[in-house]
C-alpha cells in the first residue's frame, strides 16, 4: 500500500512544476518587456523619450495584469502632458493618449495605491472638465499621503497646488509646507524650484504662497523677489 504513495504524488507534483514554471514565466515575461523607465520623469526631453517605449509598458502591463508597478510605467510614457498648457485645447489625438493615460494611472492606483508619483502624475495631467480641476487637491493630498518625504516629488506639487484651487485649502498649506522644508532642509539644490512655483502661481495664490514660505524660512521669503535664491 505504501509503494502507491510516490505514483500518486508523481501527478500532482507535476502539475505543480507546471504551474510554478508558468508562474515563472509569467512574471520574467512584462519584466523583458518593460522599458526600463525610472519612475516618473520630471526633464522633459526623458518624457518626451519615453513615449518611444509606450508599445512595450503597455503590453508589459496587459501581461502582468495585476501590477501596478507595470501599469504606472505605462502611464509615464504619457509624461510630455505634464507640459501641457492647462488654457490650451487639445486635438482629437492627444484627447484619446490622455485618455489613455488616466486610464493607466487609474490602473495603477487601483492595484498599488501607494504610489505617490502616480497621484501626482494624475493631477498634473491637464483638466478637460471643472470636476477634474476640481479633483486637483484630492490628487495632490493622495500624493503627499503615500510619499510624505519625496524631495523629487516636491517641485512639482509646489507648482502645481499653485496653479489650482487647492492652495486655499487649510490642510493642502500645511502638505505645501512640509515640501518646502523638505527642500530647504534636505535639498537646498532644489530652491529655485520654490522661486518658479512663486512666479508662475496664479495671481490670488501668490500671497499665500508667500506666506507659507515666511512661515518656514523668512529669509527664502525674501528670495522670491529676487533673481537668485538665497
Amino acid at each position: 500500500m505504501l509503494s502507491t504513495y510516490p505514483t500518486r504524488l508523481r501527478p500532482a507534483l507535476f502539475t505543480l512544476g507546471i504551474v510554478l514554471g508558468l508562474s515563472g514565466i509569467w512574471m520574467l515575461i512584462p519584466d523583458l518587456l518593460s522599458p526600463k523607465i525610472a519612475g516618473l520623469p520630471f526633464d522633459r526631453s526623458v518624457a518626451e523619450a519615453a513615449a518611444a517605449h509606450r508599445a512595450g509598458a503597455t503590453a508589459a502591463a496587459e501581461i502582468g495584469v495585476v501590477r501596478g508597478d507595470l501599469w504606472a510605467k505605462a502611464a509615464f510614457t504619457y509624461a510630455r502632458f505634464m507640459w501641457s498648457d492647462h488654457s490650451a485645447s487639445l486635438s482629437r489625438a492627444d484627447l484619446e493618449q490622455l485618455a489613455k493615460a488616466k486610464a493607466n494611472a487609474e490602473s495603477a492606483l487601483a492595484l498599488a495605491p501607494i504610489n505617490g508619483a502616480a497621484w501626482l502624475f494624475l493631477a498634473k495631467l491637464p483638466a478637460t472638465s471643472p470636476d477634474a480641476e476640481n479633483r486637483v487637491g484630492m490628487l495632490l493630498e493622495m500624493s503627499y499621503f503615500t510619499a510624505p518625504s519625496a524631495p523629487a516629488l516636491a517641485p512639482w506639487r509646489l507648482e502645481r497646488a499653485a496653479t489650482s484651487n487647492a492652495l486655499s485649502d487649510k490642510d493642502m498649506q500645511t502638505f505645501v509646507k512640509s515640501d518646502l522644508r523638505e527642500i530647504l532642509n534636505s535639498a537646498p539644490e532644489l530652491q529655485q524650484a520654490i522661486i518658479v512655483a512663486y512666479r508662475n502661481a496664479w495671481p490670488q495664490n501668490q500671497p499665500i504662497f508667500e506666506s507659507l514660505v515666511a512661515d518656514v524660512d523668512p529669509a527664502m521669503a525674501q528670495s522670491l523677489h529676487s533673481d537668485q535664491p538665497k
